[in-house]
């Protein structure tokens, strides 16, 4: 039997927890053309919920898609592959036969090749590219708004992880986007990335060119009753009960975070037989954190010891200021606090929620004061 839980990759269907209210609002923004900045803390589920939305809206002839990943982007080159394959995979998708969008392109040259799996892989021939890239750059800018005007339908693009364009020459770059962005009255641009205090600062900041250029969706937690709902759905979807309160002890143990609650699910119904116990989801606590053990110890191996002493003290309290906290986790002063909790966020392992910093990973957290005792 297949288990009914999945984490580690974007979750569809049966799979996703369902996001009543942010999946509507989301349409709403796409079938009205507004440009919308979407951001959590990490394992929230923006991109689950954002390409159920447009593959929703894909599927009923509504919009045409375009999802631009910009996670491994390094060079204005590299832009234009991805977000030129980007667009044909997106036509491709729409039906549009090849030939048609190869005519879309005219400063670079489309390469196709069909998958075994039916789709279509689309790279470019930069060899045969006559202009400069500057000048492909600014086609490819182009191409969702003209896509919008042939076909006489809305254009959804998709940029994940879009604070990383800051890697190609940062705000100039910034700006040259927003530049053709800003006229594209067809076009419905969602940006999205796993990097919040960055994206907020692009979005927030008057200086940046993406200032105000967005409606802003902060993504809080599925309501813990859906969630219950969720969870109960998927184990009886397999023939297997668990009761409100142990679903709600996942939720809590998870922080309500999609990504552990799937997690922390898939181990308790490997381990279940027929009807969740209690032991079930302490052996399957432990089962999960043997299986990040190795994960847990790199992250902790890779900092300093006064950093390892702040996350130990944030396992415990978040109130890693006072002069109780300080004294008792031995953390010096508050701006040796401050160096690290700097630190700490630029690398992802603590977030700001409310003004109180927290380790972002909840069963990291759990890992730790384990290790105390």
């Amino acid at each position: 039997m297949k288990n009914p839980f999945k984490y580690g990759k974007t979750v569809d269907g049966a799979f996703f927890a369902d996001r009543e209210k942010e999946f509507k609002d989301m349409a709403s923004y796409i079938r009205s053309g507004q440009n919308v900045f979407v951001f959590s803390n990490r394992r929230y589920g923006k991109t689950s919920l954002v390409k159920k939305v447009v593959e929703y809206l894909t599927r009923k002839r509504e919009i045409i898609a375009i999802y631009v990943d910009l996670e491994q982007v390094t060079s204005s080159a590299q832009f234009i592959q991805i977000y030129g394959e980007a667009i044909g995979k997106g036509l491709f998708s729409w039906k549009e036969k090849l030939e048609k969008i190869a005519a879309f392109f005219s400063r670079i040259v489309p390469v196709f090749e069909i998958t075994k799996e039916g789709g279509v892989r689309i790279t470019f021939d930069f060899s045969k590219t006559k202009d400069k890239v500057e000048y492909a750059l600014n086609e490819v800018y182009e191409l969702p708004q003209q896509i919008a005007v042939k076909y006489k339908k809305r254009v959804a693009v998709v940029f994940d992880e879009f604070q990383e364009i800051e890697k190609l020459g940062g705000i100039e770059f910034e700006k040259k986007l927003r530049s053709f962005i800003q006229h594209h009255s067809e076009v419905c641009y969602i940006f999205m990335g796993s990097k919040t205090r960055v994206l907020i600062q692009m979005f927030n900041d008057p200086r940046r060119a993406f200032y105000k250029s967005a409606a802003t969706y902060p993504l809080g937690p599925v309501p813990e009753r859906e969630m219950i709902s969720f969870i109960i759905e998927r184990f009886s979807s397999t023939g297997k009960k668990i009761s409100k309160e142990i679903a709600k002890e996942i939720i809590d143990q998870s922080r309500n975070i999609p990504y552990y609650v799937q997690m922390y699910s898939w181990h308790i119904w490997n381990l279940a037989v027929s009807e969740v116990k209690q032991s079930d989801g302490a052996k399957a606590l432990q089962e999960l954190l043997n299986s990040q053990n190795e994960l847990f110890f790199n992250w902790y191996d890779s900092m300093s010891m006064h950093q390892r002493a702040l996350l130990r003290a944030l396992s415990q309290t978040d109130e890693i200021f006072s002069q109780d906290a300080l004294i008792k986790h031995d953390l010096g002063t508050a701006s040796s606090v401050q160096a690290s909790v700097r630190k700490l966020l630029l690398k992802g392992l603590i977030v700001k929620e409310e003004k109180k910093y927290r380790i972002t990973d909840p069963f990291f957290e759990i890992w730790l004061r384990q290790d105390e005792q």
